[in-house]
């Protein structure tokens, strides 16, 4: 069987930063020979949350099942006004952006949302705003109670803490259908200069405190349906950040994607590797769902690699990319791979060249065991990797004795690759 990767003439066209969610990416099929844009995400809603930015008038349109405000003051935030004739009923999301609303106007927000029947809300996206604090905390807690069928919290480029979330967890027996949720850019332990000196000492008590696993475990809990977890740029602590990766990754957890890029764990190398050992299976922690972890653009460089490849982690799927690892690096992964569980590997962004594949691929060790396949890899991202054909002629061969039964494989944006360059296998 012959399996081939064309590369396109203008890969420039179809670029993906290192930040996107998984299964959104662009790619190179080796089973279709074609270059391929897929856009398969999760999304909030196929017909009312993946529109465009629009005037909020626009989405508040006699026929919209969103309520929608846009780069309004707090002044301006009218729930019922927005509403119009609408019945309540048939709102399935709420959005609020950038309209630097704080905790207390969220409440506010929530007090208005709450003398309605809510039925089919599934999404409420109040990113890009000011909101924090225990008032927030309360307000979002009384809204999930509210609408029982929300399932995808977007809480952005806020000023929440974990701790405020914690008062989820305080409802007796009661647990929320939450599948996705974005706390992106949010100061998560609470000790960043936009925070009272109070609140953060605060905070700080919390993440000091021996309770602390407790809590977050009873916050994961009182989510038994989230699949999906985004902390990119959050700012977290150490001790606050692997209790909570603890939480997520438990057996019995649901969660399938992780994201925390940018959060800065090439200098908290400890930290990172007190996680991946987290990922460790042990006769007591064995679990069978997928996982993909995104480690995007945390500088991690060799010394990170290393620390992921002794931790002894098996897990579905990595994103390393922008994270400056060299061919000593890929030469670590590739003692890692076989025993790694992995079915996805991206590593685009980083510059290794041909003599990062040549560590990667470890040819001399695949050929001595030509009958059976060295890893599990079906995806492979390489785009951006200063690769040239030298790196096709020994993926090619790889391919011949077995290193993976792959499937996708993305070379976008390597500019030594001649045009219409070819992989063979």
């Amino acid at each position: 069987m012959t399996i081939i990767a064309t590369i396109p003439g203008s890969p420039s066209d179809i670029f993906r930063s290192a930040a996107t969610l998984p299964k959104t990416r662009s790619s190179t099929s080796l089973k279709s020979a074609t270059t391929s844009t897929a856009n398969d995400g999760i999304s909030a809603s196929p017909t009312l949350c993946n529109l465009e930015r629009a005037e909020s008038i626009e989405c508040n349109s006699e026929n919209s099942r969103e309520i929608s405000f846009l780069d309004l003051s707090p002044t301006e935030l009218n729930v019922s006004e927005a509403l119009g004739s609408r019945a309540s009923e048939t709102i399935e999301c709420v959005r609020i952006n950038r309209c630097r609303m704080t905790g207390e106007g969220f409440a506010s927000i929530v007090d208005s949302l709450c003398q309605f029947d809510l039925p089919s809300l599934h999404t409420v996206d109040i990113s890009q705003n000011h909101v924090g604090g225990a008032q927030a905390a309360y307000a979002l807690q009384k809204l999930l109670v509210h609408a029982p069928a929300i399932r995808f919290l977007y809480l952005g480029w806020n000023q929440l803490a974990l701790s405020d979330l914690k008062q989820l967890a305080s409802v007796p027996s009661h647990t929320f259908k939450v599948s996705y949720l974005d706390l992106r850019s949010n100061p998560l332990s609470a000790q960043q200069k936009t925070r009272s000196k109070k609140d953060s000492l605060a905070s700080t008590a919390i993440s000091n405190n021996a309770s602390c696993a407790r809590w977050i475990d009873s916050l994961v809990e009182s989510l038994p349906e989230l699949t999906h977890m985004l902390m990119a740029q959050a700012f977290i602590d150490d001790q606050t950040l692997s209790a909570f990766m603890s939480a997520l990754t438990h057996p019995e957890s649901r969660v399938e994607y992780i994201g925390l890029e940018w959060v800065g764990l090439g200098s908290r190398l400890s930290t990172l590797s007190t996680i991946m050992k987290g990922l460790a299976p042990t006769p007591s922690k064995v679990s069978t769902r997928s996982l993909h972890l995104n480690l995007a653009a945390n500088n991690l460089g060799d010394s990170g690699i290393e620390a992921i490849s002794q931790s002894g982690a098996r897990l579905t799927s990595i994103t390393l990319a922008c994270n400056f690892v060299t061919e000593r690096g890929t030469g670590l992964l590739a003692k890692w791979l076989p025993e790694s569980g992995l079915t996805s590997l991206d590593l685009s962004d980083n510059y290794f060249g041909d003599q990062g594949i040549v560590s990667l691929l470890d040819l001399d060790t695949v050929r001595k065991s030509p009958d059976t396949f060295a890893t599990e890899l079906k995806l492979l991202g390489l785009n951006s990797c200063c690769l040239s054909d030298i790196s096709l002629r020994m993926l090619s061969e790889a391919l011949e004795y077995k290193w993976a039964p792959l499937e996708t494989l993305r070379i976008l944006r390597n500019s030594r690759i001649s045009p219409g360059a070819k992989i063979t296998a």
